[in-house]
């Protein structure tokens, strides 16, 4: 009696430490970059069906303060990333306001992001409104989850240097080009007005 009570307590305990053990290696992640430059092609893709002459002077100034908090978010990013580098810092250690300004930022965004979704038909509607969820869920949702590995460092998960460079890049790269097709919209807006 004694040995079988002692060997389920045994076997509770180690999968208690494996358990802790699998939650605390690989930070949840979910890069929603991807979603946002898929939005933002079928956007410019449609933006003659959504468009017309008494919305496109509304529409510039919402790409526009899209464009600017993008931007934004994207130049904190890197020097965020950039510093961390410069700084040597050590994975582990938590930085709670630099972490709790990308995720001000990117509230910013899912505004700026609503505020021209309101303006778009209804299949785009839709479309805007599912990628404002999946973001609402990385940010408040029950089960926390990180919009990249910087974030993830920043929480104090262990994330490699090389997984923080290559994120960055990857990441900047795919903000810019949202960036870039935004601006790209904008010129045709302003071109019909």
């Amino acid at each position: 009696m004694k040995r079988n009570l002692l060997f389920t307590l045994l076997i509770v305990f180690v999968s208690h430490f494996a358990a802790t053990a699998q939650t605390a290696g690989r930070a949840p992640v979910s890069d929603v970059t991807v979603s946002l430059l898929e939005w933002v092609k079928l956007l410019d893709k449609n933006l003659d069906k959504f468009s017309g002459a008494e919305k496109n002077a509304e529409l510039y100034d919402r790409f526009g303060y899209l464009n600017q908090d993008l931007t934004d978010y994207m130049k904190f990013r890197k020097r965020l990333s950039d510093s961390l580098f410069r700084n040597n810092i050590t994975p582990g250690k938590k930085n709670e306001t630099a972490l709790q300004l990308l995720k001000e930022k990117m509230s910013g965004i899912m505004q700026r992001m609503r505020d021209v979704t309101d303006m778009t038909n209804a299949e785009l509607r839709k479309e805007g409104d599912r990628l404002n969820d999946k973001l609402y869920n990385a940010l408040y949702g029950d089960n926390q989850v990180y919009l990249s590995n910087l974030e993830a460092f920043l929480a104090g998960y262990e994330v490699t240097k090389k997984d923080l460079a290559l994120d960055g890049s990857t990441l900047t790269n795919r903000l810019q080009e949202t960036v870039n097709i935004i601006t790209t919209m904008q010129a045709r807006l302003k071109r019909k007005m």
